[in-house]
């Protein structure tokens, strides 16, 4: 017999460890950007800040912002918040929201930073 976790509930359990992993100390800390604590990009470009609990900024080095987002929609019912953290390895960006969705947010080739619906790559998966 098998048991079916749905992917909201699985998004859930990592949006709520990787929470709890940025409280912890060790090496994924940096990448995670909380209210109040930024987190800077790999190559040291940007910086992402998750401002309250449910809006992500990105700003250049100087403060100049590139993009910005709300996700209150998705946690306007949920005390959860959102997980905002860093790819390890490039300027990309990726919100964990509560329920069933994950974002990535990078620069397209003109320079624009957007947002797309993405499923979560390894690294951020086995960070939880």
């Amino acid at each position: 017999m098998t048991h079916g976790i749905s992917r909201g509930g699985v998004l859930v359990a990592l949006v709520a460890l990787l929470l709890a992993l940025t409280g912890c100390g060790g090496e994924p800390e940096d990448r995670f950007a909380r209210p109040g604590a930024p987190a800077t990009s790999p190559s040291g470009e940007f910086v992402a800040h998750a401002e309250s609990g449910s809006e992500v900024r990105v700003t250049d080095r100087d403060g100049g912002e590139v993009f910005r987002r709300s996700y209150e929609y998705a946690t306007s019912s949920r005390a959860d918040g959102i997980g905002v953290v860093w790819l390890s390895t490039k300027d990309q960006l990726w919100v964990l929201v509560p329920g069933d969705t994950s974002e990535r947010i990078e620069a397209g080739p003109d320079g624009v930073w957007t947002a797309v619906e993405a499923d979560l790559p390894g690294e951020i998966t086995r960070l939880g």
